[in-house]
């Protein structure tokens, strides 16, 4: 296993070639789902997966990067990582786990160092039906949308202190909340979910039908950045908000994990 650093791509078209020499002597399948964009480059634009271990396993470990676009550069780090480390993947065989590994869900927002997609959704926020019935509501964030995205750039002092005027009326707990759980009603806004199924989306549900149906069970590793102390591993619980739940996945993953909506997450 070669150092740390060197895990680490330049872009996305370094890391797309890198992943698919390292997953090719490995894997049992590998197959691209590509979108229509091109990349900064000029480059051709995918998803990349490969399938290592057996397709009818009875346990199934998902590790996904660049759901946020530019945090590819982290998870294509590990997956290169673990597609070097022939020990682990041989555990992994001895234990009857199959491992799918799914480079750049966002390959878009990788190459062009965005978190998100080419129509500025977050795909975090895209897991929407849209068919039709009214989409979640978030009126707080059209208080605080001009307020961070002001219309002259850098922010003047007087956007800086409306900003800071409607922090203290409403509370910084209040407004951040109001940012990150989503939006629909702003299509050049922060945390916008879109007004139907991203590309990337659909081609993440096509690889989950295709690779995740038939195993009974199946742990999944979304590769983020950006929370936590710097180096560290936060181990964030994406699942229910059901206890039973919150027990099994730290059963599995550790009594370490983080579950935002107990408050635990950084």
């Amino acid at each position: 296993m070669q150092s740390t650093p060197r895990y680490f791509s330049s872009s996305y078209a370094q890391a797309r070639d890198r992943f698919l020499a390292a997953a090719s002597p490995v894997a049992t399948h590998v197959q691209s789902y590509a979108i229509e964009p091109r990349g900064s480059e000029g480059e051709p634009l995918a998803t990349d997966v490969a399938l290592i271990g057996d397709a009818n396993a009875e346990r199934l470990l998902i590790m996904t990067s660049a759901t946020h676009g530019v945090e590819g550069f982290c998870g294509s780090g590990c997956q290169l990582a673990l597609l070097d480390d022939a020990p682990m993947l041989e555990r992994a065989r001895r234990a009857g786990i199959a491992l799918l590994l799914v480079h750049a869900v966002n390959p878009y927002g990788f190459s062009w160092i965005a978190r998100t997609d080419e129509g500025n959704v977050d795909l975090n926020r895209n897991a929407q039906p849209f068919d039709g019935r009214p989409l979640p509501s978030n009126p707080g964030y059209g208080l605080v949308h001009e307020l961070l995205l002001p219309r002259e750039w850098p922010p003047t002092p007087r956007n800086q202190q409306d900003l800071a005027r409607h922090i203290e009326q409403h509370g910084l707990p209040a407004v951040t909340q109001a940012v990150s759980r989503g939006q629909y009603t702003h299509a050049d806004g922060l945390f916008y979910g879109g007004d139907r199924p991203a590309a990337s989306l659909v081609n993440l549900r096509g690889i989950l039908q295709a690779h995740a149906s038939r195993h009974a069970r199946i742990g999944w590793i979304d590769v983020h950045t950006g929370l936590g102390p710097r180096g560290h591993g936060e181990k964030i619980y994406a699942g229910r908000r059901d206890e039973a739940e919150v027990a099994r996945a730290r059963n599995w993953w550790g009594s370490d994990i983080a579950v935002p909506y107990q408050g635990s997450s950084a």
